[in-house]
């Protein structure tokens, strides 16, 4: 188990189903081909600029946001595309990218396995260790680290125990040992057509489609043509 250096987090403000709807909102924002602002994702997200901000250098450190903060990496387009498509496996492929580039989440996870389980305080407390100390936000961020792990299907929680879910936890190993003999597979890339929105259709955890509309289509209509093609094409989510 490798050592993690210890670094001084930048704990987030809100919880992770309102990081969720930033990144969910920051992925549509993207994919319009338009300028990426604060602004733009706070009003697709409904939450307050200010929440975009304060929040973006966990969402940072977390490895889903660039170090520039300027747009999404590759874990946050993975998480991205399956919290826009309400895709299970998009979302989980995200989180996991997400651990095998964080060395704290990493080493969290190699602690839980090596002993089979950990309670909730002491993963609490090891992350405070590892990090510098319990300031301001970390509370929320340590529930948000058990929530990236436990959504991407490699733990649960038993009570007050986290535990690994042997079966998962065996995948992500042997998808590691793949990954140090390939590069990662990149997202496709984003159509580019001036005036038209692409809208991403995930049919599989390989291939994404994309389609054009207008900028401004009539309420409803995109959700409807979304629907209509999961059932002609008999796609899950």
């Amino acid at each position: 188990m490798a050592d993690v250096q210890k670094t001084q987090y930048q704990w987030p403000k809100n919880s992770w189903a309102l990081l969720t709807k930033i990144i969910r909102a920051w992925f549509t924002v993207e994919t319009g081909n338009s300028e990426v602002t604060q602004k733009k994702i706070a009003d697709v997200a409904g939450v307050q600029p200010s929440q975009v901000s304060t929040n973006k250098g966990f969402l940072q450190m977390i490895g889903l946001v660039n170090s520039e903060g300027t747009s999404l990496t590759e874990a946050g387009k993975r998480l991205g595309i399956g919290l826009y498509n309400d895709n299970e496996g998009f979302r989980r492929q995200g989180l996991e990218l997400v651990i095998r580039q964080n060395a704290l989440l990493r080493d969290m996870l190699d602690i839980i396995k090596g002993r089979g389980g950990l309670k909730v305080k002491d993963f609490s407390d090891e992350i405070a260790l590892k990090t510098g100390g319990k300031t301001e936000g970390f509370s929320t961020g340590v529930t948000i680290l058990q929530e990236i792990l436990s959504g991407a299907g490699l733990v649960e929680l038993q009570g007050d125990v986290l535990r690994p879910i042997k079966g998962r936890t065996e995948e992500r190993e042997q998808e590691r040992e793949r990954d140090s003999v390939r590069e990662e597979k990149s997202l496709p890339e984003t159509p580019k057509n001036p005036g038209l929105r692409k809208i991403p259709i995930a049919v599989s955890m390989s291939s994404t489609w994309w389609i054009e509309v207008g900028e401004n289509p009539a309420e409803g209509e995109v959700e409807k043509f979304l629907d209509m093609q999961k059932l002609m094409f008999g796609l899950k989510n």
